[in-house]
């Protein structure tokens, strides 16, 4: 929650497909003083965009990816969204391609588990309640927050979802 305020201002371009996890990145985004600019057709990377979230398992967020990742300039601050594959070659190529981008833009690739275990509830009873889309948003967000306050250098970081404990 201490990043709130250090997003302010932001213009976040966020490829995917303007699911429930779309929306809720839109508003949690917005919450923090960010403006949002969906794309949800595979048009490729639009280069104004200086913050992005790219939801690697839509059309739109992989085609962005291969782009940018063919480009240098200008430097762009990147948080790759992407289900954890089964087939760890899967995992492997597209952690590479992240790492790829991440030679000339700021990178953060964040794996989570299948979007049908999320819950769209914010809040569930039982011992072992599921995440909520708004759950990754928020983290998806604090991510950014973390870029905003970073260099434009080139870097890769690759990081696992972890729900959060709501017993």
């Amino acid at each position: 929650m201490g990043l709130d305020l250090h997003l302010a201002g932001a213009n976040v371009t966020l490829y995917g497909e303007r699911d429930v996890l779309d929306v809720a990145l839109s508003q949690e985004l917005g919450r923090r003083g960010c403006s949002t600019h969906a794309v949800s057709t595979p048009l490729g990377w639009l280069r104004s965009a200086k913050y992005a979230v790219l939801r690697l398992t839509t059309p739109s967020g992989d085609l962005a990816l291969r782009e940018l990742t063919d480009q240098d300039e200008p430097p762009t601050h990147v948080v790759a969204v992407c289900e954890k594959p089964v087939d760890n070659g899967d995992a492997s190529r597209i952690e590479e391609l992240c790492r790829q981008c991440g030679q000339h833009h700021d990178v953060t690739l964040i794996w989570h588990q299948p979007m049908d275990r999320f819950s769209a509830a914010d809040t569930l009873n039982g011992p072992t309640p599921a995440p909520t889309p708004a759950d990754l948003a928020a983290t998806i967000a604090d991510e950014i927050g973390v870029q905003r306050d970073a260099t434009d250098a080139p870097s890769f970081a690759t990081q696992t979802y972890v729900s959060p404990d709501r017993s």
